[in-house]
């Protein structure tokens, strides 16, 4: 061990929302501690977010241990902005210790039993106790299949991205319907271009039900306070994490009325060759499951009302997980495929067909980068073509 080691009770990685709770925890005990910051408080929040993107729920759950946040409407969604300046604010409430700027690169045993070791770019730090707070989502999920796309077509991860005219003109390609590929796709669709979001598994729940928000009935049902030992079931630790937006005031997601408004409906991204997307055609199936996890929600919601006598009002949006026929037909490709004896369906854009064994295939046009944009840098998620 380096003779200039600095010896801390207790290493805290990270200065996000667990980071600081734990760090007021300590206070509260007379703990020494410090917290180990690789950008500054809430980093994520600052560069890793889209402009327009919002808390995932409503302003009332926005609250550290001592602190609450503050604003005129507690069912609004506050603006990632907000979130930066609430965490700010708490960290100087708190008096955190936080170095900014410090990157952990590892963490091992120390020689003394009992003890642990937290490299830094600059130096080392001997603690009895060290807090992983670095969040869940610290790197983004990169399909396998991305590799295979040409090296001229851009591509980026939600991550990376910021806002529409971040990308180049022409249609986009949307991997992954969760809460993120969403209400991108959603915001791409409004600012005029043409989208195509492919959809894998996704976990529906109505944004509002008997006029409480999804948040206000998982935490009066307990489902916030769920630990893995006691899920349902060994398979629900596997589960999709619930499809939410908070975007124009917070609404469901429907896939279906996202098709209905120009978004066109894919199924899984199974590979790339050449310019063809190949998709797989499961497309209904999982469109099917997410109805499942909708009305299961609004199920369990109904039983724990009938069982605590709560007097609740009626849900009028008890639909919305329905589409009507002709807001479906024509976006959903598996659909289309099946309208023309040659195989070979065509659509504004891009070319869509099919391959002897019907897989549906996305033929599509190439995209020259600008020399500017570093290619080997950027990591896809989201495709954008022309």
């Amino acid at each position: 061990m380096p003779e200039d080691t600095e010896h801390v009770e207790t290493v805290i990685i990270g200065g996000g929302h667990a980071g600081l709770t734990m760090s007021y925890s300590l206070s509260q005990l007379g703990q020494e501690h410090v917290i180990l910051e690789r950008g500054r408080v809430g980093e994520r929040w600052r560069s890793e977010r889209w402009d327009s993107f919002h808390f995932q729920f409503p302003n009332w759950t926005i609250e550290l241990p001592g602190y609450k946040y503050q604003c005129d409407n507690p069912d609004d969604f506050a603006p990632g902005h907000e979130v930066v300046r609430f965490l700010d604010h708490y960290a100087a409430l708190i008096k955190a210790p936080v170095r900014c700027g410090v990157t952990v690169t590892s963490l091992e045993h120390g020689s003394r039993p009992g003890r642990y070791l937290t490299h830094t770019q600059d130096e080392t730090i001997e603690a009895t106790n060290v807090v992983v707070a670095t969040g869940p989502f610290q790197r983004p999920v990169i399909p396998p299949v991305s590799a295979q796309v040409p090296p001229d077509v851009f591509q980026v991860d939600s991550s990376k991205y910021r806002n529409p005219d971040q990308l180049p003109p022409g249609a986009v390609l949307v991997v992954g319907a969760g809460s993120s590929g969403c209400q991108i796709a959603e915001e791409l669709i409004e600012s005029g271009h043409k989208v195509y979001l492919s959809v894998g598994r996704h976990r529906r729940v109505p944004r509002r039900y008997c006029g409480q928000d999804f948040s206000w009935w998982s935490s009066a049902m307990g489902i916030m306070d769920q630990t893995v030992d006691t899920l349902p079931s060994p398979e629900a630790k596997n589960w999709p994490s619930p499809l939410l937006t908070p975007a124009n005031g917070g609404h469901d997601v429907d896939l279906r009325r996202m098709a209905a408004g120009g978004v066109t409906l894919l199924g899984r991204l199974q590979s790339v060759s050449g310019t063809r997307l190949i998709i797989a055609p499961d497309l209904k199936e999982s469109l099917a499951k997410g109805d499942v996890w909708f009305t299961d929600y609004k199920k369990s919601v109904d039983d724990y009302v009938t069982k605590t006598g709560m007097n609740v009002p009626e849900d009028r949006h008890s639909d919305e997980g329905v589409a009507e026929p002709d807001e479906i037909s024509r976006p959903l490709l598996e659909d289309l495929r099946l309208r023309d004896d040659r195989r070979e369906a065509r659509f504004r854009g891009p070319d869509i067909g099919c391959t002897e064994d019907d897989r549906v295939v996305l033929r599509l046009p190439r995209y020259r980068l600008p020399k500017a944009i570093p290619r080997r840098r950027i990591k896809p998620l989201q495709i954008s073509l022309p």
